[in-house]
């Protein structure tokens, strides 16, 4: 019993001040205090009338999108490697693609920054992307080891005795295996991307992305209708999570049907 009333207070210490931010996006005064003075939608009015901020997602949205692409791209490549190397190329893959997540994103940040400065590459959406590509491969490299962990080689090696070159097996047999948790990842790569802060904040320059416009309207003053964008930039990353979560559950109940098919005696 007593277990269940920490989780439970545990649970709503980290809720509680979303939901107060939700409550307040509906506010009908400008004060961020109670007593509450009633609901209104006035400040997500004066959202979608904003063009700055339209900008802003618009730019966060694109960002996120080539964030996911690329990082579906190389996970495919980096997932092929893992299965043809050796127990120490796969090791030598996880150390260099796990070590971001261990990194402060202030380190991260500062790192490339110093990079595009050495490089001469001039800031901009692209270095924007690079950064949020380094952030997101670990997600994908983590979700991809524990699937290929349950690969099974000999299918294919059935698929090459069979006369399939190897972009045909890689193509009709690998792919198909990895492709949802690939997709899951990926999406869980545009949540990530789409709200990162730190590490945007390095490699900018003047580009603005939602996190960034959020910041810079607090730091002048805090009203609902930063409430109001925060809500709508919380139900929009649930709904990536639900839609990942859903993927995987859909990878998981094909599988076991796929199970349940092959053990199915014949007639």
């Amino acid at each position: 019993m007593l277990l269940r009333i920490i989780v439970w207070a545990i649970l709503a210490f980290l809720l509680a001040p979303l939901l107060i931010i939700v409550l307040f996006s509906f506010h009908a005064s400008p004060a961020l205090s109670f007593p509450f003075a009633g609901f209104s939608l006035r400040w997500y009015e004066e959202l979608f009338g904003n063009a700055q901020l339209a900008s802003a997602v618009i730019k966060s949205m694109t960002i996120a999108f080539l964030t996911a692409l690329v990082t579906l791209l190389l996970g495919a490549t980096a997932s092929l490697a893992w299965l043809r190397f050796g127990h120490a190329g796969r090791g030598m893959i996880e150390a260099l693609t796990v070590t971001p997540i261990a990194l402060p994103g202030l380190f991260v940040g500062v790192s490339l920054l110093v990079l595009f400065a050495q490089s001469g590459t001039q800031l901009s959406t692209a270095t924007i992307v690079i950064a949020h590509v380094v952030i997101a491969i670990p997600i994908l490299i983590v979700a991809m080891k524990a699937r290929l962990a349950l690969f099974d080689p000999s299918l294919e090696e059935a698929a090459r005795d069979l006369g399939a070159s190897q972009m045909q097996t890689f193509a009709r047999v690998t792919l198909p295996l990895i492709a949802p948790t690939l997709i899951a990842s990926s999406i869980l790569a545009f949540a990530v991307s789409f709200d990162e802060f730190v590490v945007t904040s390095f490699v900018a320059g003047t580009e603005t992305t939602l996190p960034m416009y959020i910041w810079s309207m607090m730091r002048r003053t805090v009203t609902p209708l930063v409430n109001a964008i925060s809500t709508l930039a919380l139900f929009f990353s649930i709904a990536i999570l639900v839609a990942s979560w859903v993927i995987g559950q859909a990878r998981r109940r094909s599988a076991i049907a796929g199970r349940l098919e092959q053990l199915e005696p014949l007639p």
